[in-house]
């Protein structure tokens, strides 16, 4: 696949402990050129590792705008047919990039399933319960078939859905792009990938709170549907 047909959207946050391995483990896959990367106000030396390499861009938060909003300027600062949106912690390994672009050339939206892999996902019994509780209450109401609705990898492309019409700053942004897809009429396919929690650095969410602001969404997008996406689509 020609690389400058994709962008691959990195939100980072404090993650010097990762970086030079996640962008490495990148150029071995020839992708480098592709990365787009969001530092949301690190206070570590994420962005001058970052800037170490000139192929990579980056735009920078002066302060904390949230997991959503480096999303949504990673994707509008890219123009590419093909969106990748992953994480830096390597917990999802770089090297599943090529399969994602090979299912993208069959399906418009593509989930990357930690409950897929080769091997249970190594995560707390909570976490387990919490996921599936969330992909569920999703499928039920958009009637999709998702195993891994809080995904950190995924990709889709570009035309899949009104991606300018996505608003939510923080993690909630995942109800609210499923939303989109689905209303949208997309269905999303999974691809397993085998995951692995991260060695470096320390995660950024709170796994309780969020998770219940996700089911609220899921829930609050069905009843009402995204507020903006009609004067989105419309204009």
């Amino acid at each position: 696949m020609n690389p400058h047909s994709l962008d691959i959207v990195v939100p980072v946050l404090n993650e010097e402990a990762s970086i030079d391995e996640f962008i490495a483990r990148v150029d071995r896959l020839g992708y480098a050129g592709s990365l787009i990367f969001v530092d949301n106000a690190s206070s570590d030396a994420t962005v001058e590792r970052i800037q170490r390499h000139p192929r990579c861009r980056l735009i920078r938060h002066t302060r904390n705008e949230g997991y959503g909003a480096s999303v949504q300027h990673g994707i509008a600062a890219g123009d590419a047919e093909q969106v990748i949106i992953i994480d830096a912690d390597l917990e999802y390994p770089p090297e599943s990039i090529p399969l994602v672009l090979a299912a993208l050339e069959v399906h418009p939206v593509v989930y990357c399933s930690r409950f897929l892999g080769s091997h249970p996902p190594e995560m707390p019994a909570f976490r387990r319960l919490g996921n599936r509780l969330m992909s569920g209450l999703y499928n039920a109401l958009y009637g999709q078939r998702v195993t891994d609705l809080y995904t950190g990898m995924k990709g889709f492309r570009r035309d899949a859905f009104p991606v300018r019409a996505l608003r939510r700053d923080g993690f909630e942004h995942g109800a609210e792009i499923a939303a989109l897809i689905a209303f949208s009429g997309q269905r999303i396919h999974e691809v397993g990938v085998d995951y692995q929690p991260r060695q470096k650095g320390s995660s950024k969410m709170r796994h309780v709170p969020e998770a219940l602001k996700l089911g609220f969404y899921i829930a609050a997008y069905r009843l009402t549907g995204p507020p903006h996406l009609q004067r989105t689509t419309e204009s």
